[in-house]
């Protein structure tokens, strides 16, 4: 009996695990016109401000931006492309990913 429970549990944890992992989303937007690290902080604000609880990640001198959920996405591709071009910014191309991207350098290498 208490065999039973100890694996009926680890299985509910596994699960439990497995699920969140499963759930990360990341959208990734190539972005032409950056110049500097202004132009960088202004989409990382923007990107914020349309979705706050995205941990949003951007680097002008490749370009890209992310914003990466936990688990699903609550912005749109349509409305991560709408907030980088309120910036000035010309959006190039946009990628949804169901994983957990944080770095820049790895999310532009997705555009290859």
């Amino acid at each position: 009996m208490l065999k039973n429970l100890i694996k009926t549990s680890l299985l509910i944890m596994f699960l439990s695990f497995g699920s969140n992992v499963l759930a990360a989303q990341s959208i990734i937007g190539q972005i032409n016109g950056m110049m500097c690290i202004k132009c960088q902080k202004m989409v990382i604000d923007s990107l914020q401000k349309a979705s706050p609880n995205a941990k949003v990640k951007v680097s002008w001198p490749e370009g890209v931006a992310v914003s990466s959920f936990e688990e699903k996405s609550n912005l749109s591709e349509e409305e991560f492309k709408q907030t980088i071009d309120g910036t000035g910014f010309e959006i190039v191309k946009v990628i949804i990913v169901d994983k957990l991207i944080t770095d820049p350098t790895e999310a532009l290498k997705l555009f290859d």
